[in-house]
């Protein structure tokens, strides 16, 4: 009888070594019927992007993209959408007039923080605009309103 348990268990575990059951895999994408939160990160509606040092912030909304910066003026551009890129999220815009220029809007996922408030932003934040690359934060509007002002 010890002998047969010995079998048994030398069996399973070169059953546990084995390839997956049916094509299984542990990279397998999430089922079709998972929730789009369970495939890629959610990017609709107003979300607000801001860096420090110096300071300046991108307003996301559906009528345009409004970049603040200290000493310049405003650019203001047309929203053309969000495109995906990966998990990232990009919005890129070009003025309506030559002097407003590009802006580009890349987000990227992860927990990421301004360095000077207690607030906890989503995604990681790149904005370009006339050959500068600006670094900082961002997260949905409604979800900055309910967290400690800065």
């Amino acid at each position: 009888m010890p002998r047969t348990a010995a079998l048994t268990v030398m069996l399973l575990v070169l059953a546990a070594c084995g390839p997956s059951p049916m094509g299984a895999s542990d990279d397998a994408a999430p089922p079709a019927d998972a929730p789009a939160s369970a495939r890629t990160p959610n990017y609709a509606g107003d979300l607000d992007v801001l860096g420090t040092e110096p300071f300046w912030s991108v307003k996301i909304r559906a009528a345009g993209l409004t970049l603040t910066r200290p000493d310049a003026p405003d650019v203001v551009n047309a929203n053309p959408g969000v495109r995906l890129d990966g998990t990232q999220g990009v919005w890129d815009s070009n003025g309506a007039e030559a002097d407003k220029g590009r802006l580009v809007v890349r987000l990227t996922p992860g927990v990421c923080t301004d360095g000077m408030s207690d607030r906890i932003y989503r995604f990681y934040a790149e904005v370009w605009i006339d050959g500068e690359t600006l670094k900082g934060c961002a997260e949905h509007t409604a979800i900055l309103a309910a967290q400690p002002k800065p």
